[in-house]
């Protein structure tokens, strides 16, 4: 890929990237009219709905992953934790945490799936790197004032289960990049999640959604088309241009849109415990992807 190719693609990431971080908001105003059983199904259709029109503009064919499926499948499946912890986690806590401790943990985690995977080995400023992050996501839980039991109510323990399982993804994302493009996986995984998702799904309710308002769909298109269909579509197209890590390395820029739109549209407060770990954790993340 020359330098120009590898400007535009970090542009489209950053952009995605902010798309991302917008989405934390807007899960929150979605969760308010449905369950995360009932707001999954949607989002994975309204996803693979999205993917048309792309591949229809770049004449790209949904091609059987006959060699890459079982990642397919994986995917897929982390696919669908992540969006329920996504879901879940926004429903019972604030969107802004989640929006700085899902992209800010989730690349220290795909690191060290990397290496394990790829069996590469680890330096000096990754270790540096993997501790601040570590360090900074203790100081976004308040590890030290709450229990268990309160970590699984604030909904940070959802966060925390969102950034393990999307790193799987990844990883997944990489290993399947010699048989199928980025929009081709895309659009597998979103079929391959509606399938997964349809067994918990409550079909007695499964139309509920036609009738809420303009602000669910406003908030929930942002979830769906946008944040799902176009945002992740780039972020698995720079998994397998750039890599897991260094397309991960762009999750830090996600924080900055998600605390800044929850604290703008939902009157969210910006602790300074937010703010000291998320800088280290981000800080982690810009150490580990240095050369």
């Amino acid at each position: 890929m020359n330098s120009n190719s590898n400007i535009k693609l970090y542009i489209l990431l950053a952009i995605a990237m902010f798309v991302w971080g917008i989405s934390w908001p807007s899960a929150k105003v979605v969760g308010k009219y449905a369950d995360a059983e009932l707001l999954m199904i949607w989002r994975f259709f309204f996803g693979a709905i999205t993917m048309i029109p792309i591949m229809q503009l770049l004449k790209i064919k949904l091609l059987w992953p006959k060699k890459t499926f079982k990642y397919v499948l994986i995917a897929s499946i982390c696919l669908v934790g992540y969006n329920y912890n996504y879901l879940k986690g926004t429903q019972l806590g604030l969107a802004g945490i989640g929006g700085v401790i899902v992209p800010t943990l989730s690349p220290l985690v795909t690191i060290g799936l990397a290496r394990i995977t790829f069996k590469e080995q680890i330096k000096k400023n990754e270790i540096l790197g993997i501790i601040l992050g570590v360090v900074g996501g203790t100081i976004l839980l308040n590890i030290w004032n709450i229990s268990f039991l309160d970590l699984s109510r604030s909904g940070n323990l959802y966060y925390i289960i969102a950034a393990i399982v999307w790193a799987g993804a990844t990883i997944c994302t990489q290993k399947a990049k010699s048989e199928l493009n980025a929009v081709n996986f895309s659009m597998w995984i979103y079929i391959v999640a509606i399938i997964l998702v349809t067994p918990i799904t409550p079909m007695s309710s499964l139309f509920d959604i036609i009738s809420f308002d303009w602000i669910f769909w406003l908030n929930f298109l942002v979830i769906s088309s946008l944040s799902l269909g176009f945002g992740t579509t780039i972020f698995f197209l720079a998994t397998m241009k750039i890599g897991s890590n260094k397309t991960s390395s762009f999750m830090y820029l996600v924080p900055v849109s998600a605390l800044a739109f929850s604290v703008i549209f939902l009157g969210e407060e910006l602790a300074t415990t937010t703010i000291l770990g998320g800088g280290l954790a981000v800080l982690g993340v810009y150490l580990v992807n240095q050369k």
